[in-house]
């Protein structure tokens, strides 16, 4: 046993014989976690990690947060404006472990915790996390499970960490299962496109940006974790993500973070652009090629890059915002990515919080006059919701890592709810994207009856 404060313990084990999927369904509880990487590589992608039992959970909602404590099953309201809220609400414990999440809430902001939006009732909340006391991390790297139980209260009593060991090495994995959905339209794809190109044709100025969502959804019947198996199959990715709350799950992949702090150093990686996977070698080189190459993509890109370098000059030192790597074309099983990445110091008064709350905006509207994107937001597209924001980790020591929440799915009770989100300026190529976002949808139904879904 290892200790690293008065308030933090942990243990590490030989994980060869595991996997986070194996230690995902032997771990016993309510509530559980995965935030997966399938990357076998130093950085972000590192690590996977793995919880359940939470000790509390905030729900947020306009300007109010419910926190209901596990220990003392009492629901405590809090009033005011929800990122101020989550501020003084997140447990600080500072400890000395070298990984980037040692505990601390996990769960996911909206597009209702950016905005002044009317939100529908029936959609989710806009702010839902779990703070956990205890998680497992899964290093990629070495093969080594390391379990850390931080305190919030010094008088509670601990897990035993050799109990949970056990049951991670030798305990029942639940059973695998299956799934069945019935589809169900939404909407036209005429109005859509209708919609896009009125929108790009009203867009004034270098800065301005759009993102937007096009629903989908289904009948869902089965386990959500099977279907969220089958995903990570056929989209790996740096950053994939499995949360259940009390009777919705999210889950999805993103190719890479939204938003890092680590310790006084914010990280962003904005992604903008993309191409197809080619059949050879060759065949990715000649695309990357055409994707770097290709003018309306890099305008496009320069202008979210542009968009998040002024977001930064709000929670950062001005003068050390630099592009450390700019229009860098990554690969993921699907397609070629073009990314830039973003880093700065953040000021010395501000909250890894503070950082979260500049950078979502922009994702949604940039450059518009609030009253003006309101106006859009409400005409021309179905509330946004978990899909408009960030899901990811708080971490009880003050660093956070956050990805778009774009490409999600929600399993909620019988329904399982899907978006696919297209970013507009005045250089998109609008029927060009929503090319690829049909093929997206295709093949999402391809992987749906694949391997246990039923189109019933």
């Amino acid at each position: 046993m290892q200790t690293t404060s008065s308030r933090t313990k942990m243990k590490t084990i030989n994980g060869d014989s595991l996997t986070p999927i194996l230690i995902f369904r032997r771990l016993q509880g309510k509530h559980k976690f995965l935030l997966e990487s399938s990357a076998q590589h130093e950085g972000a992608g590192r690590f996977s990690f793995i919880g359940a039992n939470p000790r509390k959970t905030y729900k947020g909602v306009g300007q109010e947060i419910q926190e209901y404590s596990y220990r003392t099953g009492k629901t405590y309201v809090h009033k005011g404006e929800l990122f101020a809220l989550l501020k003084r609400l997140m447990p600080r414990i500072s400890n000395t472990t070298e990984f980037p999440f040692s505990g601390g809430a996990v769960g996911y902001i909206g597009h209702g915790g950016t905005s002044m939006l009317p939100t529908d009732a029936k959609d989710l909340p806009d702010v839902h996390f779990h703070v956990y006391e205890t998680i497992i991390m899964f290093d990629h790297v070495t093969d080594e499970v390391t379990l850390i139980h931080t305190n919030i209260d010094v008088e509670k009593q601990e897990p035993d960490l050799e109990d949970l060991a056990q049951q991670l090495l030798q305990g029942h994995a639940s059973e695998e299962a299956t799934y069945k959905y019935q589809t169900l339209d939404t909407s036209t794809q005429d109005q859509f496109t209708k919609a896009l190109q009125n929108i790009q044709r009203n867009l004034q100025g270098e800065m301005t940006r759009v993102v937007l969502p096009k629903r989908y959804m289904a009948k869902f019947q089965g386990d959500a974790f099977s279907l969220y198996r089958q995903l990570r199959k056929k989209k790996p990715a740096a950053y994939m993500y499995y949360v259940e709350f009390e009777d919705y799950v999210v889950f999805g992949t993103s190719p890479d973070s939204l938003i890092r702090v680590t310790g006084d150093r914010v990280i962003a990686t904005p992604t903008e652009g993309t191409y197809p996977r080619g059949g050879t070698k060759s065949d990715d080189l000649e695309n990357e090629r055409k994707l770097f190459n290709h003018l309306e993509i890099r305008k496009s890109h320069a202008v979210l890059v542009s968009a998040v370098q002024q977001e930064l000059q709000s929670v950062c030192f001005r003068d050390s915002i630099q592009v450390i790597d700019a229009m860098r074309i990554e690969r993921s099983k699907q397609a070629l990515h073009m990314t830039s990445r973003i880093e700065g110091r953040l000021l010395p008064m501000l909250h890894a919080l503070d950082v979260l709350a500049a950078m979502l905006p922009p994702y949604s509207t940039t450059g518009i006059p609030k009253e003006q994107a309101t106006h859009y937001l409400e005409k021309w597209h179905q509330p946004a919701g978990i899909f408009g924001g960030a899901l990811g980790f708080i971490g009880f020591n003050g660093q956070l890592d956050f990805a778009l929440a774009g490409q999600s799915i929600v399993v909620q009770q019988t329904m399982m709810h899907r978006q696919s989100t297209i970013a507009v300026t005045k250089y998109t190529d609008v029927l060009r994207v929503l090319q690829q976002v049909e093929e997206e949808e295709r093949a999402y139904l391809q992987l749906l009856a694949n391997n246990g879904g039923q189109n019933e």
